[in-house]
């Protein structure tokens, strides 16, 4: 069995790095925010590497990236999915299943908290936006016996903010084991949005408040076991920063409260689109990375509560190619990937034979019908 031992994890080192996912690289990054010497400012350091195999030079596009406990999901340039530990430089390719990578097909990370280790597993999850009878895909990897099975019986009337405006994607943290989104009701999106979780352990869904806000809100974390949310006001132009003061607790509904206020007037580009964030609660400081303009030019906004001050930090040109950027608190980890044993393999291939047998039997089943 693949395990995650907690007793590595907690001899890891526990001094969070900033990572951030530019131009296909996750690399670490410096936020320097200090008014009494000089406006903020963000330093780019050099990528981390992530090669396509041992042997090969190349390094691999990354245009998605999801963390949970100092793992780290890519989704690559051609939809290929790799598990990585920067910190130990070890990798592991997974191994599409048979219905695999429906278009805008979302994922998330985390893990089944057993006593000894931890088991990780990958949600895969489609929705269709297109007819009212939305057809929603729900599918799991389990690291232990890498194989992918669907997740029958589950039916939700809510849609998945998981693309753009995206929630806690895949993250996970402390003994929490469930990813969270943004979601609302199926038959009007418009309506009051709420946190929907997935729990992997039980791999069911729940439902928890959010904000008396509507759409477009973004989820991120501050503390390491708090919930912050950004939500965007268009008319007046403005954004709220709010936080949850009881998250993690038997409380049935989660308390929040509005961090502070910032007028978006400030900025030189009105109207960015901002595809993650983070908040510095003790500081009353937002860092935000957005997508401005037609030529979707990547900015980091560093801004202050009252509009006491903002720097706007153009990090990327037009590049015209699809990659999502994100910044995120990653914790260096111990946690090692083992790779597939010779008995994974063996039941891998079975599973693999009998898959073919069923699709022979179906395909000659469909040409008797045709010739009756």
């Amino acid at each position: 069995m693949e395990c995650f031992t907690q007793t590595k994890y907690r001899k890891a080192p526990k001094q969070p790095l900033l990572l951030m996912l530019k131009e296909f690289r996750v690399c670490p990054v410096t936020v320097e925010i200090d008014l009494s010497v000089a406006a903020p400012s963000i330093e780019f350091k050099d990528p981390f590497d992530l090669k396509g195999s041992p042997s090969s030079s190349q390094q691999v596009n990354i245009v998605e990236v999801i963390h949970c406990k100092g793992l780290l999901l890519c989704i690559t340039e051609y939809n290929k999915l790799v598990v990585w530990n920067p910190f130990l430089g070890e990798t592991k390719w997974i191994q599409a299943s048979s219905r695999h990578y429906k278009k805008k097909s979302s994922f998330a990370l985390g893990y089944k908290n057993n006593k000894s280790c931890r088991d990780y597993k990958i949600l895969r999850y489609w929705q269709s936006y297109k007819s009212e009878n939305q057809v929603v895909e729900f599918e799991i990897y389990e690291f232990s016996s890498d194989s992918w099975r669907f997740l029958d019986g589950i039916s939700l009337d809510y849609y998945i903010h998981g693309s753009g405006w995206a929630s806690l994607h895949g993250n996970c943290w402390g003994q929490n084991r469930n990813t969270y989104w943004v979601g609302s009701e199926r038959k009007d999106k418009d309506s009051s949005i709420f946190l929907l979780s997935f729990d992997f352990t039980g791999e069911r869904f729940g439902r928890l408040n959010l904000p008396p806000v509507l759409q477009p809100m973004m989820l991120s974390l501050f503390r390491e076991e708090q919930i912050s949310g950004l939500h965007m006001n268009y008319f007046p132009l403005k954004m709220d920063l709010w936080v949850t003061t009881n998250f993690g607790t038997e409380a049935a509904a989660l308390s929040w409260s509005k961090s502070f206020t910032v007028d978006l007037h400030v900025l030189e580009e009105r109207y960015p689109m901002f595809t993650t964030f983070l908040l510095d609660e003790n500081k009353k400081v937002v860092v935000c990375l957005g997508l401005v303009g037609w030529d979707t030019k990547k900015v980091v906004y560093i801004i202050g509560e009252d509009d006491e001050y903002h720097t706007e930090i153009p990090y990327v040109r037009s590049t015209h190619k699809p990659w999502w950027p994100r910044i995120f608190n990653y914790v260096p980890s111990l946690v090692q990937i083992q790779q597939r044993t010779k008995q994974t393999r063996e039941r891998r291939m079975k599973q693999e034979n009998v898959m073919l047998v069923k699709k022979k039997r179906d395909f000659i089943l469909r040409e008797e019908k045709k010739t009756q």
